[in-house]
């Protein structure tokens, strides 16, 4: 008797332990440059924010996936319990990747690719950035403006999320002639979903929440 009430006991507490799971359908709209928090806008229509400790699992199609090539617009399956401040994920799955068509730029086709920050050449206006699938070039920044004017690759900080136009040197060196910092940038149909029905103060309240949790401020 005490045998079966403790198989029982066992199979009521890993029963209850699977029952805090839940299970997160939608599309990566926001994360922060450490790629251990997104934001997102599930397909049951609410926002989320989901922590990703560093031991969490990324894959992809049945293979581990290197979150620094985690894109906003990715599609993704997140199997996540409720913690103390929010979303914490056990397992993350990349269902649909929105930067495939970036691939490309690996093999020299394209003249505007999106990658992350990685090192800065000394003191110089050289930089590597980390582009998909573990590749990396070599960025010559002296001629290159953004948006608000020169940028310098001093104000870019590592694991920033960098959209680059320019003309191949050769093939492991891209003269940049513009660079914009998209580490922020949300795609628009989430930002609409999320003002949809919003009030100016609730969305920027909601918007002020978004970077602290990203910033790690939450309360």
């Amino acid at each position: 008797m005490k045998i079966m009430t403790l198989s029982v006991s066992i199979a009521l507490l890993t029963t209850s332990v699977v029952a805090r799971d839940l299970n997160v359908d939608g599309t990566v709209c926001m994360m922060n440059r450490s790629i251990d928090r997104i934001i997102v806008l599930t397909d049951g229509g609410p926002r989320v924010r989901i922590a990703l400790g560093r031991p969490v699992p990324i894959r992809f199609n049945a293979h581990d996936y290197d979150r620094n090539d985690l894109r906003p617009g990715d599609r993704v399956h997140v199997v996540a319990q409720r913690g103390t401040a929010g979303l914490l994920a056990r397992q993350v799955d990349v269902t649909m990747r929105v930067g495939d068509a970036l691939v490309d730029s690996i093999f020299r086709t394209h003249r505007t690719v999106v990658g992350r920050f990685g090192v800065r050449e000394g003191k110089t206006e050289f930089f590597s950035l980390r582009m998909p699938e573990m590749h990396s070039i070599r960025v010559d920044a002296k001629a290159a403006y953004g948006p608000t004017g020169r940028v310098w690759v001093s104000s870019l900080k590592p694991g920033d999320l960098l959209e680059v136009r320019g003309a191949w040197a050769t093939k492991d060196l891209l003269k940049a002639s513009s660079i914009d910092v998209i580490t922020d940038r949300e795609p628009s149909f989430c930002r609409t979903a999320a003002r949809r029905g919003e009030m100016s103060a609730d969305t920027q309240a909601r918007e002020e929440g978004d970077r602290r949790f990203l910033n790690k401020m939450e309360d």
